[in-house]
């Protein structure tokens, strides 16, 4: 059972049932459509301009630059979103973050089926293949919290494994404050305590990206350049200049990838007592665009 840090579960898409096109409001936390013109179908901006207008209904007392905090979206784009002068289409994680911030949902596989019309239908294309086909993670509130500490992070991954972790691994680990750490995971009835070690309550559990991002820097810590001749460690960067199409090719290839790893992960056959991490993370080689442009 694989311990994943995004939820990778989804009931499947959701055929749209509407006879003719359609937008979908929130409308007191809950998704209502209304007919469009005749032979028109409902643009992407137009449906989060209507998503943000209704947000805003609901909640009077709720300012723009409060809203983009929340959602961490710049307030600028949030604008142009409202005044319809944006030219093309939003990147898919600015739709994802305004369908977070105004559900208060941080699953994915819950937002990508939460939502149709074009919103549904970009979250789902973008984000659909990593949660497609997989298990399902269970999500714990109050477990973020807790695991925004990375020592506690790394405890409980070890600890969702199927075999667990030793207190003598942790401590080879994390010395003294990591025995201490996972005794206050155990406390709060986050980890179970084993004949062979700590065992994770629940052993599938989703977390907030920006959670997992923030200690992506530890994790490559573990990589162990020196231990190559082992054969058990692999490292390769790659980068260039390309187009759209190259990327699409790319992205392509490392899900196709992560589908394979993850079946092996899975499979019975090859159960085993090393605890193996893989990392798959492709991006552009820049700092994106600032919050106060089009995201």
């Amino acid at each position: 059972m694989t311990n994943s840090d995004i939820i990778f579960h989804t009931p499947g898409l959701r055929a749209l049932k509407s006879s003719g096109p359609f937008s979908v409001a929130l409308k007191q936390g809950k998704l209502s459509r209304r007919s469009l013109a005749q032979g028109r179908v409902m643009q992407l901006c137009e449906q989060l301009k209507e998503m943000i207008e209704g947000h805003f209904v609901k909640y009077p007392h709720v300012s723009i630059n409060g809203f983009a905090m929340k959602s961490g979206v710049g307030a600028t784009t949030l604008r142009r979103i409202l005044s319809d002068s944006i030219k093309g289409d939003p990147a898919p994680h600015t739709v994802l973050n305004i369908a977070s911030a105004l559900t208060n949902e941080k699953r994915l596989s819950v937002l990508i089926d939460q939502y149709q019309g074009p919103v549904g239908m970009m979250l789902k294309s973008t984000f659909g293949p990593y949660v497609e086909q997989m298990v399902e993670h269970k999500n714990m509130g109050d477990l973020e919290g807790e695991l925004l500490d990375p020592i506690k992070y790394f405890i409980y991954k070890l600890a969702a494994n199927r075999t667990g972790v030793s207190e003598q691994s942790l401590f080879n680990l994390f010395g003294k404050l990591g025995l201490e750490k996972a005794e206050e995971l155990y406390n709060k009835k986050f980890l179970d305590l084993r004949v062979n070690g700590y065992h994770a309550k629940e052993k599938k559990c989703s977390l907030d990206y920006k959670i997992v991002a923030g200690h992506l820097p530890e994790m490559v810590k573990f990589y162990k350049p020196e231990n190559v001749s082992l054969g058990k460690n692999l490292f390769y960067t790659m980068s260039e200049s390309v187009n759209e199409q190259a990327i699409a090719e790319i992205k392509k290839i490392q899900k196709e990838a992560i589908q394979k790893i993850f079946d092996i992960l899975e499979s019975d056959d090859y159960r085993g007592e090393i605890p193996y991490f893989t990392l798959n993370l492709c991006d552009t080689l820049d700092y994106g665009r600032t919050s106060e442009v089009l995201q």
